[in-house]
């Protein structure tokens, strides 16, 4: 079975929210998925799963939340070796249009400085996830399924 773990930020719990939402997706279709702030998380954990997903909500000019901007500083001692991973990025559009989403490329950047591969294009939800749970964030976490089969076929195809 294919272990997903999510790590996240979050001080309102609008990225919590959304992450919950995908990891359910992904549990009804038979993944076991395993949830964690990233306060509670070491980067070396991501090389005990199969699958990781890093997210987190941008502030102010463009800046991760605190606990996962930490953990994040810390991917540069762990090598992900081409590990299957994906980017949930939130913000809110109060915040300079620019920066806004920029918490995406930065966990995008941080993922592949460590050698990770990048399944799919991010997910970037504008203000509350509320109202994107039945549609943007239900599709994505649909597209990630898909990337997740893809990645396995392509991998027995190479044994």
């Amino acid at each position: 079975m294919t272990s997903i773990l999510f790590v996240y930020g979050t001080v309102g719990g609008n990225t919590q929210m959304a992450v919950e939402s995908v990891a359910a997706f992904l549990e009804k279709s038979g993944r076991k998925t395993i949830i964690q702030r990233a306060e509670h998380s070491k980067p070396e954990e991501l090389l005990n799963y199969d699958v990781v997903v890093l997210a987190s909500p941008t502030y102010g000019h463009g800046l991760l939340e605190s606990s996962i901007a930490k953990f994040v500083e810390g991917l540069a001692a762990i090598k992900l070796a081409g590990k299957p991973c994906a980017v949930m990025g939130l913000g809110d559009p109060k915040y300079e249009a620019q920066y806004h989403l920029e918490s995406a490329s930065l966990l995008e950047k941080a993922i592949t400085d460590a050698g990770g591969k990048l399944l799919l294009t991010s997910l970037k939800i504008s203000g509350t996830p509320v109202r994107h749970l039945k549609g943007w964030i239900a599709n994505w976490a649909e597209q990630l399924l898909a990337a997740l089969e893809n990645s396995k076929s392509e991998i027995r195809n190479k044994i």
